[in-house]
């Protein structure tokens, strides 16, 4: 059985911090993300994602990290 991680990382902003996103987002990297956070609008840049895989017997633990700064 696999189980999925996702954890998005906001390097900067105000959307600053790491965040865990149960169901995960498919991304690649260069990609924009829209936030809106208290009716303002910021615009993150997927800068980095990395995808790990650990197998435990009949289970494999899949872990990806997406890192985000902010669009210029």
């Amino acid at each position: 059985m696999i189980k999925k991680t996702t954890m998005a990382t906001f390097n900067d902003g105000n959307y600053q911090g790491q965040y865990d996103w149960q169901g995960g987002i498919p991304l690649s990297v260069g990609e924009t993300l829209r936030v809106t956070l208290e009716g303002k609008s910021l615009t993150y840049k997927l800068v980095n994602k990395e995808t790990s895989l650990v197998v435990q017997g009949d289970e494999q633990l899949v872990t990806t990290s997406y890192f985000f700064d902010i669009a210029v």
